[in-house]
């Protein structure tokens, strides 16, 4: 059971994001400002932070398919987003597994890694015209404001959650 609760909570993540996010958000934003929220990218970043790089690419490359498939017209772009920075964060150092703070720099920089990727992709793909300068001030940084708020207030109990799934593996295993 423990193994399913990673995947719970990325649905949970996938709903809200795409349903009752935008709508709240819409009051609190100017007319002029895109914030976007990228709650499951910082979940998969942390739990292949703190369950290793072939945990972070599995959930990386399902939920970024099941992203792609919902949210846009183009396969591929949230897979692999969500997928190279699932692996490619999951740094297996200690002092990097053990610290809060190195743990909420890496999903912030997950998020500006992702926006500018997929910026750059719709923009060679000419789906968006926003200038470089326009897209950092009016949606980067609006967005690395909240994601960074979320990442702050869930990295301990993704962390604990983690700790709880991977003594379950070792319960099993015995």
């Amino acid at each position: 059971m423990s193994r399913t609760y990673f995947s719970l909570v990325l649905l949970f993540l996938l709903v809200v994001e795409g349903s009752l996010l935008p709508n709240l958000l819409l009051n609190y934003t100017g007319s002029d400002q895109i914030v976007v929220s990228r709650f499951a990218l910082i979940v998969i970043v942390l739990i292949g932070l703190y369950s290793g790089k072939q945990v972070g690419l599995l959930y990386g490359l399902a939920f970024g398919l099941i992203f792609d498939v919902v949210y846009t017209n183009y396969l591929g772009i949230y897979t692999f987003g969500f997928a190279c920075l699932g692996y490619a964060l999951a740094i297996p150092l200690k002092a990097v597994k053990e610290s809060a703070l190195w743990a909420v720099v890496l999903a912030i920089v997950a998020v500006f890694a992702f926006e500018y990727y997929q910026y750059g992709l719709f923009y060679v793909l000419g789906v968006t015209e926003m200038q470089g300068s326009t897209f950092f001030m009016d949606r980067l940084l609006p967005t690395l404001v909240l994601n960074s708020a979320f990442a702050i207030l869930v990295v301990l109990p993704v962390r604990k959650l983690a700790a709880h799934v991977l003594e379950q593996a070792r319960i099993r295993q015995r």
